[in-house]
């Protein structure tokens, strides 16, 4: 006996097709142009004191694990005269976060032998820096 779902499957036009509440004129989701803001497709990037990344590794780095091109920018706090410490990486997805993290708050990668640590971007914070920093200048 053949189970009787009530319509002609998910595409069909079942018994709960006329109620739907969906604008049958919405355009389509496209993750190229529906990603999400830039600071939800980001991680904050800390490295070991006197042991930074360069830019072009770090890049590759996330591309052969996540993806190629999965990286859009990446942006590392050079102090002139100092190692870079911290850094921004921006995906293209809204989902690679997620996956960096594996589910975790900080997760730590090894680079070429060094320590990267990423985090969830917190614009909060990032924006109470920003705030601090501006009105120490």
């Amino acid at each position: 006996m053949e189970p009787n779902h009530g319509g002609a499957g998910i595409l069909g036009a079942g018994p709960a097709a006329g109620r739907s509440r969906l604008n049958p004129a919405a355009p389509a989701y496209d993750p190229r142009i529906n990603r999400g803001s830039e600071e939800d497709r980001c991680c904050f990037l800390t490295f070991s004191n006197g042991y930074p990344i360069e830019e072009p590794r770090v890049i590759d780095f996330f591309n052969e694990i996540f993806g190629p091109n999965c990286v859009e920018k990446l942006y590392i706090h050079r102090p002139v005269g100092q190692p870079s410490l911290f850094g921004k990486v921006v995906f293209r997805s809204l989902l690679t976060p997620a996956l960096v993290l594996e589910g975790k708050d900080v997760k730590k990668y090894i680079v070429d032998g060094y320590p990267m640590w990423c985090k969830k971007y917190d614009k909060e914070k990032a924006h109470h820096g920003r705030q601090l920093q501006s009105s120490e200048n």
